[in-house]
C-alpha cells in the first residue's frame, strides 16, 4: 500500500518540481492550478485566500572585474543599480576590519543574510557578496527589507575577485504580488493544521524545498479525511509567498481562530531528516514535540531533534499566536536554495518514513 502512495507522490512531484515557482510567476500559478484540481478530483471543497504583498524581487546580476563579467544572483530585497569597491572576504562578522567602501564577501550560514546586510550597511560597506562554502554553486538568498546591495555567486568566483575592485551590477524589480493560499478541511473541534508552502526562491526548482511536502500532503489528504475518530478539525493548508517572508502563513494566521496544533512540513525528503525543536524564532511547541518524540519511540524510528539558529518557516506566525508548533525538516540540508535541489535529490526511503510517521501521528496525537 505504501509503495503505491510513494509512486503517486513521485508522479505529483514530476508535475510540480521541474519548474521555478517564485510567487507571481507563471510556474507558481501552474503549480497552484495543479494543487487545486488535484484536491477537487479527490472530492474536496477547496478554499482560497487571496492577499497582496509588495516585494523587491531579483531579475539579474553581474560582477564586473578588470574587463571580465561573472554571473551572480541578486538577493531578494537587494537594491537596484550599481555599487563598487574592493572585495574583502570575511569568515564571520566578528572579524574586526574597516569595511567602509568595501564589497564584503561572506559565506552563507551563521547569521541570516538580512542580519549580515544590516551589519555591513551600518559599517558603511558598499555591498555584500555571499557564497556557499560546501558547494560551488549559487545560492538564492534574501535580505528582506534591508536597503543594501547584495548578490550571491560561487566560491570559485569569490576567490578570483578577492582583493580586486569590482562593480556589482544588479537588476531587481519592486512589484505587487497577488498571492493565494489553498486549503481543505474536515472533522470537528479545534484545528490541527498541516501546512506546506508551494512557492520557491528565485532561479531554483525547490523539489525538496518544498514541492515534495506539497505532494506528500496532497496524496495523504484522502487518508487523513478517513480518520473519523480524531477530535480535531484537520486543515491542510498550502501557502504562497513563504520564501518572500512567510506572507501566506501570516495572512492565514491573522484570519484564523482555534488553531491548536500546527505541523509544518518544509524541506523534508533529504537524507538528513530532523525535527527542529528550536529555530530562529525560538522554541517550538513543547507539548507537541514531546508527543512526537514518544510517537517516534513507539515506532522505533530514529529522527533527531535539533536546534537551528537560522530556520524560519510557516509555523512561526501561528507560534506567535500561541499555537503548539512542530517543524519537520532536514538538517543539515546542503542543497537548500540551490539549483541542485531538483527531483533527483529526493531520498524516497526517507519520504516513505515521513509518510508513515506523519499519517500515524495525526491519527493518534490525541492519545499520546
Amino acid at each position: 500500500m505504501i509503495s503505491e502512495k510513494i509512486k503517486e507522490i513521485q508522479r505529483v512531484c514530476e508535475e510540480i518540481c521541474w519548474k521555478n515557482r517564485l510567487s507571481g510567476t507563471k510556474g507558481n500559478k501552474e503549480a497552484r492550478k495543479f494543487i487545486k484540481n488535484y484536491l477537487k478530483r479527490k472530492g474536496f471543497k477547496v478554499y482560497e485566500e487571496d492577499f497582496s504583498v509588495t516585494k523587491t524581487v531579483p531579475v539579474s546580476a553581474r560582477i564586473k572585474c578588470e574587463g571580465e563579467e561573472f554571473p551572480a544572483f541578486p538577493l531578494i530585497g537587494s537594491l537596484w543599480g550599481e555599487t563598487s569597491g574592493e572585495v574583502v572576504i570575511l569568515k564571520n562578522l566578528e572579524e574586526e576590519k574597516d569595511l567602509k567602501g568595501k564589497v564584503v564577501a561572506l559565506p552563507v550560514g551563521g547569521r541570516r543574510d538580512s542580519e549580515k546586510a544590516k551589519f555591513l550597511r551600518d559599517k558603511k560597506a558598499s555591498g555584500m557578496v555571499t557564497f556557499l562554502e560546501e558547494l560551488d554553486v549559487p545560492f538564492s538568498g534574501t535580505i528582506g527589507d534591508v536597503k543594501f546591495f547584495a548578490v550571491n555567486t560561487t566560491r570559485e568566483i569569490v576567490k578570483r575577485i578577492e582583493g580586486k575592485n569590482v562593480i556589482l551590477d544588479i537588476r531587481t524589480e519592486k512589484k505587487e504580488i497577488k498571492g493565494k493560499n489553498l486549503y481543505v478541511e474536515f472533522g470537528r473541534g479545534p484545528v490541527l493544521l498541516l501546512v506546506a508552502h508551494y512557492d520557491t526562491k528565485p532561479f531554483v526548482y525547490g523539489a525538496i524545498d518544498n514541492g515534495l511536502s506539497v505532494a506528500l500532503l496532497l496524496v495523504m489528504s484522502r487518508e487523513l479525511a478517513g480518520f473519523q475518530e480524531i477530535p480535531f478539525r484537520i486543515r491542510i493548508l498550502f501557502t504562497d509567498c513563504e520564501e518572500l517572508g512567510l506572507e501566506g502563513a501570516s495572512h492565514h494566521a491573522l484570519h484564523s481562530k482555534n488553531i491548536f496544533y500546527v505541523i509544518n512540513l518544509d524541506s523534508i525528503g533529504w537524507k538528513n531528516p530532523a525535527v527542529l525543536y528550536e529555530d530562529a524564532s525560538g522554541e517550538n511547541g513543547r507539548l507537541i514535540n514531546e508527543k512526537l518524540f514518544k510517537h517516534l519511540m513507539d515506532m522505533k524510528v530514529d529522527i533527531p531533534f535539533v536546534e537551528s539558529k537560522t530556520g524560519m518557516s510557516d509555523h512561526v506566525p501561528f507560534k506567535e499566536k500561541g499555537a503548539q508548533t512542530l517543524f519537520l525538516s532536514s538538517d543539515p540540508f546542503t542543497l537548500r536554495h540551490t539549483q541542485l535541489d531538483d527531483y533527483f535529490a529526493i531520498d524516497w526511503e526517507v519520504v516513505k518514513v515521513w509518510y508513515e510517521v506523519i499519517s500515524y501521528f495525526v491519527r493518534r496525537i490525541h492519545r499520546l
